[in-house]
């Protein structure tokens, strides 16, 4: 009885292991991922599968809906808030920019004023010498 047992467990595991095949389409092919000989179809079942929804779903209570406005309105308001903030930002930074070109420019007035003071005490310093000649 041992032996029958055992041959009729064999053969119940070794039909499904039969119809297993190591190679398949490959991934990118029209049939990817599928084994290319089998007795199914190899598609997902009509009746379960990630293209199925729960019964129910969809449907929305007051208080779902009510929850769901409050959110995209609460959303609304922050995108509102971060392009209001992002042209407050626009301007800081040019307000910044023009700060720093016009510190830039004090630099050089400051500068071009020292040159034409020495320039100045320098010809006059020449106008006196060319006078004692």
């Amino acid at each position: 009885m041992a032996d029958t047992w055992a041959a009729q467990w064999a053969g119940q595991w070794a039909a499904p292991a039969q119809r297993f095949n190591h190679s398949h389409a490959p991934a990118g092919s029209a049939t990817g991922g599928q084994f290319t000989s089998g007795g199914g179809s190899g598609g997902p079942s009509k009746g379960s599968g990630k293209g199925a929804k729960p019964s129910g779903h969809g449907q929305s209570s007051p208080s779902h809906a009510a929850r769901k406005a409050a959110l995209l309105a609460r959303a609304k308001a922050d995108r509102e808030k971060n392009a209001a903030a992002a042209a407050h930002k626009h301007h800081t930074a040019a307000h910044h920019k023009a700060t720093a070109r016009h510190a830039s420019l004090k630099q050089r007035i400051s500068a071009l004023r020292g040159q034409i003071s020495s320039l100045l005490t320098q010809a006059s310093q020449l106008t006196a010498q060319a006078a004692r000649l």
